[in-house]
């Protein structure tokens, strides 16, 4: 019984030690300035998914009903906060239209449309975000003396606002439906950040951020909703940036007899800036 007692005073000092970070580090981390993130680009968006209405079966949005072109949108996203914590805001405003013929038989609400009918399509999907992210765990290594790496891991709580509405008419129908719903949503984040130390002249760091959530869409009949980042920051210039990555925004919703599921999706290319 005394070589486990003694063996437990001897670890007690070096366990305790490793406890979260000193009250030095957390009085620096308090008093570490605001930072401003601005980050804008293009998002080559495009959409996939399906929508019904009434009894008709699902028709998938790019195949079906030939909205698959890529679109080229504007998407900003502005964080406020430091490392540990942060609130980002992000937007964009997406619309796609096209025309073709139905590749076989079905149904739109009342109305039937038989193979090699004409028909005309559209989809419209904004969106607006606020998130709140906190980054309480922080692994802060360094992968040899010559390239300190640091890397922050966290949750973040968010709320989304999106306004859809898509129109398709053939024959002697024309039917247009419109929805706005608001999301609520839970996920988490990481920011991977290695500093080259001048060894690239010409590159300052390199950072990976990724992050994704799910959450609750509330607005008429409900559904879900689902988001996915991530992207590769090269610090060519201390503060500026330029930014090669992916995003991700799917609803699945409903709205009486409507119920639509657009997933947006792309790669994001772009600038971002910090003061």
């Amino acid at each position: 019984m005394l070589e486990p007692v003694l063996l437990m005073a001897l670890l007690a000092p070096g366990i305790l030690a490793q406890d979260g970070p000193t009250a030095e580090e957390v009085v620096a981390q308090a008093k570490a300035p605001l930072g401003f993130n601005i980050t804008t680009g293009a998002w080559l968006i495009r959409l996939r998914g399906d929508s019904a209405l009434g009894r008709s079966g699902n028709l998938s949005l790019d195949d079906q009903l030939a909205m698959n072109d890529r679109e080229a949108v504007f998407r900003g996203e502005f964080r406020v906060g430091r490392d540990d914590w942060g609130v980002e805001i992000m937007g964009m405003d997406f619309e796609t239209s096209s025309s073709g013929t139905f590749g076989s038989a079905g149904t739109w609400g009342d109305a039937s449309f038989a193979a090699g009918d004409a028909f005309r399509s559209s989809f419209d999907f904004m969106s607006i975000g606020v998130e709140g992210q906190w980054n309480p765990l922080d692994l802060i290594g360094e992968a040899n003396t010559h390239i300190p790496m640091f890397l922050t891991v966290g949750p973040h709580l968010g709320i989304n606002y999106s306004d859809i509405r898509q129109r398709l008419s053939f024959d002697t129908t024309a039917s247009d439906e419109q929805g706005e719903f608001t999301s609520i949503y839970g996920g988490g984040q990481l920011i991977l950040r290695m500093d080259t130390m001048d060894r690239l002249p010409w590159l300052r760091k390199i950072e990976f951020r990724a992050g994704g959530g799910f959450g609750a869409a509330l607005g008429h009949d409900g559904g879900t909703m689902f988001h996915a980042r991530a992207d590769m920051r090269f610090y060519f210039m201390k503060n500026i940036a330029v930014l090669f990555g992916y995003r991700l925004l799917e609803l699945n919703v409903e709205k009486g007899d409507w119920k639509p599921a657009p997933s947006l999706q792309g790669l994001f290319v772009g600038a971002s800036i910090e003061f």
